[in-house]
């Protein structure tokens, strides 16, 4: 009998069972896959989630990130440079198994190469089928299977479909031919694609390229935009795009699922723990494991309720997203209004970096955002985003 079992090894499970095990709780880890394993992902890692595990990436980051260059549809470009980082540009392949090798080196008991099939609450303990027959019981379980559509979902009875969509992959080059061009800074372009974004994140080998959506508004559309991203930004005109991956973002839609279920809990893409504004999962992946854990520790230890972790993401999280939602909304629908506004005042995303860095709260920005335009001479923009507040 384990005190938990956490299905699903990525940040978020590695989070949880490092923080279980280093407070003495017994934490079982498993995963379908082997580590390390490929993670179609941007990898451009927050200073604000690298704050929270207090752990050193230096031996495996590939870019120190200082800032952006902005576009819009491949033109105007834009260059929002800051003194001080605001984030690391990782593999995940190589940031998610360094992770869980942490939690090993804690103590956390991991199995990987084994999926779990099923579970069952049985009301004093829940029970884990995995394939090959194995059966495993635990005290309490943790879901951390990530954004497919997993049995946490399907526990949860939350649509894996409901959030966003990306396509993305990794486009060999020769960092030394583009130099200063890409030191140091990621890519972002708005108009390329409808209600969303497209990405460069330049690695040492390779450039990390996508495009991500509102999947309830382009659908299969997506591929057209990827494709047209790629012929006509000025870094990737005449590159060849192989084994290009497509994933679901399940974003934060509301606070109306709770996360815990008799003596189930679910965190980071599992439960939609996910900004809905740029797609950041890594932090909240985090976030919500270690805050999972701390619930499960006072509720093994000291008889807590369990449903304190839908407390505190009420508290903690939800009104973040939220605020990142009102945001979402005002670039997504209206990108070239947003652009022109960066273009006039930059130091709106200076401030922004400061929410990237976890120095200030994305509500806070918002509304000071909001403050500033109203005393701009903007009309149309004011006029607009006056009426979205109503």
């Amino acid at each position: 009998m384990h005190d938990v079992i956490v299905v699903g090894a990525g940040p978020a499970g590695a989070a949880l069972s490092m923080r279980l095990a280093s407070g003495g709780i017994k934490a079982l880890v498993i995963d379908k896959a082997k580590f390390p394993r490929k993670k179609p992902c941007g990898g451009s890692v927050s200073l604000k989630a690298l704050n929270i595990l207090d752990v050193d990436l230096s031996a495996i980051a590939e870019d120190v990130i200082f800032g952006t260059t902005f576009s819009f549809k491949g033109e105007r470009s834009l260059d929002v440079m800051s003194e001080r980082p605001i984030g690391y540009s990782v593999s995940r392949e190589v940031f998610d198994d360094y992770l869980l090798s942490k939690a090993k080196d804690e103590g956390a008991e991991v199995i990987e190469g084994l999926k779990a099939e099923r579970v069952i609450d049985e009301g004093d303990c829940v029970t884990v089928f995995c394939e090959g027959g194995k059966v495993f019981k635990t005290k309490f379980l943790a879901f951390a299977d990530g954004a497919g559509p997993g049995i946490g979902k399907t526990f949860f009875n939350m649509n894996p479909r409901e959030g966003a969509v990306s396509l993305a992959c990794d486009i060999p080059y020769d960092r030394d031919s583009l130099g200063e061009k890409i030191k140091e800074k990621v890519f972002v372009d708005f108009g390329f694609v409808p209600y969303g974004y497209a990405w460069i994140f330049p690695k040492k080998k390779v450039l990390s390229v996508g495009v991500a959506c509102d999947i309830s508004k382009v659908g299969r559309g997506i591929k057209e935009y990827f494709d047209s991203f790629l012929k006509n930004h000025e870094f990737l005109k005449g590159c060849e795009a192989k084994n290009v991956s497509g994933w679901t973002i399940p974003a934060f839609y509301g606070d109306s699922v709770n996360l815990t279920k008799g003596r189930v809990l679910a965190v980071g893409d599992a439960g939609h723990l996910v900004d809905p504004f740029l797609g950041e999962g890594i932090y909240y992946a985090i976030k919500s494991g270690q805050m999972a854990a701390d619930v499960l520790e006072e509720v093994i230890k000291y008889g807590a309720p369990l449903n304190k972790y839908d407390e505190r993401l009420r508290r903690e999280l939800y009104p973040g997203f939220m605020a990142a939602a009102k945001l979402g909304s005002l670039v997504y629908r209206h990108p070239r209004l947003w652009y022109r506004m960066v273009e006039k005042e930059p130091q709106i995303i200076l401030r922004y970096y400061d929410v990237v860095r976890g120095l200030e709260d994305i509500g806070d920005f918002y509304d000071w955002m909001f403050g500033m335009i109203n005393a701009k001479p903007w009309k149309v923009v004011r006029s607009w985003i006056e009426s979205r507040m109503i």
